[in-house]
């Protein structure tokens, strides 16, 4: 399994809150997302990271999307805020290839 970042469509509230409303693989396939079963938000941040973890229900399927955002000092000292969208990804080893 390995982290595959992944873009989101999402919305922002007026209250603040994120809420992602589509999510589009690498392949370029997109699902609308049909249920945000749970969130959390923002945990402890680790090695300059803090993450947000949203259940969420596509397809006929829950899977866990997470948005992560990292604060970076610009070279005049003032902070850029990155934030991505990823899921866990699952590899496809060489022998599970061969078995189709």
């Amino acid at each position: 399994m390995h982290k595959q970042y992944v873009d989101v469509v999402a919305r922002i509230l007026a209250g603040g809150q994120v809420v992602p409303v589509t999510v589009c693989w690498v392949d370029g396939r997109c699902f609308t997302i049909d249920e945000i079963i749970s969130s959390t938000g923002f945990g402890l941040t680790v090695h300059g990271i803090r993450t947000a973890t949203y259940k969420v229900r596509f397809g006929g399927h829950a899977t866990e999307l997470y948005l992560e955002e990292q604060a970076r000092e610009r070279p005049d000292g003032s902070q850029a805020h990155l934030m991505r969208w990823w899921v866990w990804a699952f590899d496809r080893t060489l022998e599970g290839e061969r078995r189709r």
